[in-house]
């Protein structure tokens, strides 16, 4: 649904250890229909970087590193992570990377690793039992995250604005007739 508005819709590859043939069944029955949204999965080890190259990480948009199901799971997101940025055949841009890990510690290692990246952990236990705390405070919040987080109606875009730099805030939010600026994002992420 996220590519519904993309002309030429998108292409997700997925690398795992898993069965190729395995992730595709397991695709296809929760989504059966990807609309103009090409799945491909590809069974690879995520650290190696032979196996890396199978997905092309360095034409994509972004990547999502997801921990494995296994013991230390920070410990091989943090490899995965050093196998992309530091690939010897990695492009001159910077790679934007959203990953999801369980201890405080890992962001430091993460900002270390991905210094010439965009490198964005979320940690899961912390985000799930803040919005869990505030939805309990704030009736009607859940309501508003979730139209925020879905992909029907409205939707959430970045988008860099050469002629907006230098204004303030409130100067900003008035730039637009059709849209709602509801934050910046600067150079530096």
């Amino acid at each position: 649904v996220a590519n519904e508005n993309r002309k030429n819709g998108a292409v997700i590859a997925i690398l795992a250890t898993q069965d190729k043939v395995d992730m595709e069944d397991a695709i296809r029955e929760r989504i059966p229909e990807t609309r103009n949204t090409k799945v491909i999965c590809r069974s690879g080890n995520p650290i190696d970087l032979n196996d890396l190259e199978i997905i092309s990480p360095h034409t994509a948009r972004s990547i999502i590193v997801l921990p494995p199901d296994e013991e230390d799971p920070d410990a091989q997101v943090v490899k995965t992570v050093l196998a992309i940025t530091n690939n010897p055949n990695r492009r001159a841009e910077p790679y934007h990377i959203v990953t999801q890990i369980q201890e405080q510690a890992t962001l430091d290692v993460l900002k270390m690793v991905g210094q010439k990246d965009i490198v964005q952990p979320v940690i899961t236990d912390d985000l799930i039992a803040r919005v869990t705390a505030q939805t309990s405070r704030l009736s009607g919040l859940s309501v508003v995250y979730t139209e925020l987080m879905n992909f029907g109606g409205d939707e959430i875009y970045f988008k860099e604005e050469t002629a907006l730099i230098g204004k303030t805030f409130s100067e900003v939010i008035l730039a637009y007739e059709d849209s709602a600026v509801f934050g910046i994002r600067f150079a530096n992420g």
